[in-house]
Formats: C-alpha cells, structure tokens, sequence
C-alpha cells in the first residue's frame, strides 16, 4: 500500500510542473503580443513644438572654459572712445610709412637698445667727440622722446593683448551658442519637428569638409567615376591594366638604335626610309 501512495505523488508533481511550463509559454506569448511594433525612421510620426523643451534637456551639455564676467557696455563704449581720440590726437604726427621705408628705417631690439643707451651715455660723459651737426641738447631731447615713445608703446602692447583676450574668449563663448543652436535644431530635424528642415540645410554646409585636390581618390570614386564613363553621364579617360605575375623565365632584350644622315637604321633587320 506505501508504493501506491508514493506512485500517486509523483504523478501528481510531474503534472504539477507540466501546467506550470504551460502557464508560462501562455504569458510569455501574451507579452510579445502587447508589445508594440517599432516604427522605422520613415515611418516616424514627427515631434510636436510641446515637446522640444524636453526633447533639448535629453541633448549632451557642451564644455565650456571658464568665462570671465563680462565687460559692461559702457566700459566697452568708454575704452573705444578713448582709443578714438588717442587716434585722432596721433594721426597728425604720424608717418604714413611704406612697408619699404620700415625696412629702410633702423628699428631698435635688444642688440640695438643696448648699443644705443651705451652710446649716449658716453657721448653725455665725453661731449667733445660729438660732429658739429649733432648738439649735445638736440641727442638729449632725441633720447627723452625715445623714452616716452617707448613707455607710450609698451602701453598699447599690453592694452592690445588684454583686448585680445577678452576678445578670444568670447570669440569661443559666442562660437558655441551657435555649435548648441545648431546641435538642437539637428536633434529636431531628424524628429521631423515642423520648419526645423529648413534651418539645418541652412546650417549645414558649413560643417561640410571640402577635399583637398592632392588627396587621391578613394576605391568607392574611382568605381563611380568608371560607371559614369560607361553609361555617358560623365567624360574622362580611364586606363585599367592588370597583369598577372607568372612563373616563366625572363626575356633579356638589347636594342641598338643608330640615327644617320641617310635616314637608315639598324637593329635585328636592315630598311629604308623612302618619302
């Protein structure tokens, strides 16, 4: 009587896990039944304007440097007008200088300054060495002018390198609203969103790289160059020469050529040249 019992509760598990298996099978093809078809991007139905402010949250933040506050305008407008009237108040003393006269004209460097400043030095020291048509009060104005001039340029040079930093710098910040501007609307063409078609083939071309005429072409031209060739679409030459490397003995030619007044030649056969 205990085998029966113990037969009975095997069969019993063994349908048991049977229904299991089949519940399963059951659920599982339920699911792939719910889940919907994935649309291809033709058949993408397009992004509405509601979205876009969370479609451009989803973009990736661009790096920036760290910026610098920015200048207020009425320091800008003051600088300007500063560097305005300093032009004005120059232009009446000014050269109007060739690039020939500056390489005629000596410019003062390291070498030079030194040379210069030893030389007035001394010429102050021994004053009976000046020429007559060099008065030692004419070399002193002429060394004070120097002095201030200098003073005056390295002014301006460290003016110029300030403006030309602040200037690069928001060269770059100004440059990348634009990169971000155009990220955005690329992100909303490919949605199909409404009118932002338009802008990116506006923006585009100048993300397009112009090739460089010395580089070689690719495989992929050379074949569409040959297809336009045989259908007629395009004109050119192509020259297409293929020899295989064989196993047989070379050949070792000599060729004798002799030029004669008498218009003869001579190599393996004699001829004649008859006009």
């Amino acid at each position: 009587m205990a085998t029966k019992k113990t037969a009975n509760k095997k069969t019993t598990k063994a349908k048991a896990t049977a229904k299991k298996a089949t519940a399963k099978k059951t659920a599982a093809k339920t699911k792939t039944k719910a889940q919907p078809k994935k649309t291809s991007k033709r058949t993408q139905l397009p992004t509405p304007h509601s979205q876009l402010p969370a479609l451009y949250a989803k973009l990736p933040n661009t790096r920036r440097p760290p910026n610098t506050p920015f200048i207020p305008q009425q320091t800008i407008t003051e600088v300007t007008l500063l560097l305005a009237q300093a032009k004005e108040k120059l232009e009446a003393y000014a050269a109007h200088l060739r690039a020939l006269d500056r390489r005629r004209l000596n410019n003062i460097g390291v070498k030079r300054e030194g040379f210069a400043q030893r030389a007035f030095r001394l010429a102050m020291d021994n004053p009976e060495f000046l020429p007559h048509y060099l008065e030692r009060e004419r070399y002193i104005d002429d060394y004070d002018h120097y002095v201030l001039m200098q003073s005056a340029v390295d002014e301006d040079k460290q003016v110029s390198e300030l403006l030309h930093n602040i200037n690069t710098e928001n060269d770059d910040v100004f440059y990348t609203d634009g990169l971000d501007y155009y990220a955005a609307v690329k992100e909303a063409a490919k949605r199909r969103v409404d009118a932002s078609e338009a802008i990116f083939e506006d923006l585009s071309p100048f993300f397009r790289r112009k090739k460089s005429p010395d580089t070689p072409e690719t495989k992929k031209e050379q074949l569409r160059d040959i297809k336009g060739y045989v259908k007629g679409t395009k004109e050119g030459i192509a020259m297409i020469e293929n020899i295989k490397p064989k196993t047989e003995g070379g050949v070792h030619k000599v060729i004798d050529e002799t030029f004669k007044d008498t218009a003869h030649y001579k190599e393996s056969d004699q001829g004649e040249i008859n006009e």
